[in-house]
């Protein structure tokens, strides 16, 4: 089972910005150390916990600063751009980093209504033209037609063969049979939707197409994970996510990741408790051993090739350790420790 990374580029209580991209790199570089696939960044615009709001950079910096590891987007929110941009700088990304490069694509704004607006410097696309746009996105990348008339005689002027690999991020069928339609990897995201997922992703399998750019499916889960020595502690450590939660459905986006000890003190109404019996469903919380048995049992249900670990909490040193605790449970090796194969001579 590969286990891969999403980072959001995490501003906790009493850090900077500055200090959550520093954590990034820091992950990122442990991440490949620990034999993690891929390492990916968000995307979020108007928030004052999450950092990413330019993932093609982060992209850039991460893949800079390692060597081995995939390094990707989870995803760039194609809504607020334009599909021929969005292709010109992954073509650029993978032409810098050949073989190493993920394009991850969401289908929403991922901001306020003010701010998707400002993004697309006017009135933002509709979802009804999501589909269009990434069939465009697709061709600019690979070559092909595009799907708009007015951009059919337009090709991608690149400056090294090969393109990213891309996939279709979603928490819904909507999302999962636009993939398969379009022969394209598929994650569900599970950290922000804990319902129906296997059946959505197991029909993505069952519906994939294959086309010009991938012959087979290819799909993951994203998991949010708290992992500690035990159940306890990584119970506690989850807190700081809990009032996370009830800051952010209350509109207080602007407020950073809070401390623990911050969301102990909290006086929690009967309605946040209510919230909080929901969410807590969407996060795999416990020891090394349980945390294993949960995620195994998801791949099997979702029929997928990869689980992708999202961790979101107030100690980046706890968030490095549930990764490290992770990849010891499932014996992640770093290739560039294996031992070499030994050279047969003959007798």
């Amino acid at each position: 089972m590969k286990l891969s990374v999403l980072d959001h580029s995490i501003v906790a209580r009493g850090s900077t910005t500055h200090e959550a991209f520093r954590n990034t790199v820091e992950l990122a570089r442990t991440a490949e150390q620990l034999g993690y696939h891929r390492f990916w960044v968000a995307e979020h615009h108007g928030s004052g916990h999450f950092a990413g709001v330019a993932p093609e950079i982060m992209v850039a910096h991460v893949a800079a600063a390692t060597s081995r590891i995939r390094v990707g987007t989870g995803g760039v929110l194609l809504t607020n751009y334009s599909p021929f941009k969005v292709a010109e700088v992954f073509r650029l990304l993978e032409a810098l980093h050949p073989g190493r490069i993920d394009l991850g694509i969401g289908r929403t704004s991922g901001s306020a209504d003010l701010v998707a607006k400002a993004l697309a410097y006017g009135v933002p696309a509709s979802n009804e033209s999501f589909p269009t746009k990434l069939e465009d996105l697709i061709a600019f990348l690979s070559g092909s037609t595009p799907a708009t008339a007015d951009f059919q005689a337009l090709s991608l002027k690149t400056m090294a063969p090969g393109m990213p690999q891309l996939w279709a991020l979603g928490s819904g069928e909507q999302s999962s049979v636009l993939a398969a339609r379009l022969g394209i990897s598929f994650c569900f995201a599970h950290f922000f939707n804990p319902i129906h997922g296997g059946p959505v992703t197991r029909g993505y399998r069952a519906k994939f197409q294959p086309s010009h750019v991938q012959s087979a499916p290819r799909s993951s889960v994203s998991v949010y994970v708290i992992c500690a020595p035990t159940e306890q502690e990584a119970r506690r450590i989850a807190r700081s996510s809990d009032l996370l939660t009830i800051n952010t459905r209350k509109g207080r986006n602007e407020e950073p990741i809070p401390s623990v000890e911050e969301a102990e003190a909290y006086a929690y109404t009967p309605e946040d408790q209510a919230t909080l019996e929901f969410d807590r469903k969407r996060v795999v919380c416990g020891s090394p051993a349980q945390v294993k048995e949960t995620l195994l049992s998801m791949a099997a249900d979702f029929q997928a090739d990869e689980l992708l670990i999202t961790t979101i909490c107030h100690d980046h040193q706890a968030r490095l350790r549930s990764y490290e605790l992770l990849a010891d449970a499932f014996s992640l090796t770093n290739p560039r420790e294996e031992a070499p194969t030994p050279v047969r001579t003959g007798t």
